[in-house]
């Protein structure tokens, strides 16, 4: 399954949003071929051994330490789609319904410009959402500073 809790926070995330990746990308092929009447045992059998997979290395997300910004970064994201509804809500909608958590992951996002929300980028999949979401109005000095321009 996973490799232990040796891995650093980065690694894991790594590790995370691939296996999440390739579960929504097997979601939407079972759905296909489902709709084409085809016979999906064995997709839903690899997508029962990610969602296994995931959920191990979702344990070892939650209990690896954290130091870095970059750490608690991931975790933010492992958390918001694994204990919260919060990238759905905002796909539904929209960013504006969701005012500090928009400033908030924005602020982030400029403080670590490398960094990537999966779970936000994967649940704002229609074209620009995410781009929308981290990208509108903000002063990137302004979380740093502790006001909003």
């Amino acid at each position: 399954m996973t490799e232990g809790a040796h891995n650093s926070m980065s690694e894991l995330h790594r590790r995370w949003t691939d296996l999440e990746n390739e579960c929504n990308l097997l979601e939407g092929a079972i759905g296909i071929a489902r709709s084409a009447g085809a016979d999906v045992r064995l997709l839903r059998d690899r997508q029962a051994r990610l969602l296994l997979e995931i959920s191990a290395v979702v344990a070892q997300i939650r209990d690896a330490p954290a130091a870095t910004l970059a750490d608690y970064l991931a975790l933010l994201d492992v958390a918001i789609e694994h204990e919260t509804d919060l990238s759905i809500d905002m796909a539904c909608y929209g960013p504006s319904d969701f005012p500090m958590f928009t400033r908030l992951l924005r602020g982030l996002a400029r403080l670590v410009p490398e960094f990537e929300f999966n779970s936000l980028r994967r649940s704002l999949s229609s074209p620009g959402q995410f781009e929308q979401l981290m990208s509108e109005g903000e002063d990137p000095n302004s979380v740093a500073r502790g006001r909003h321009s």
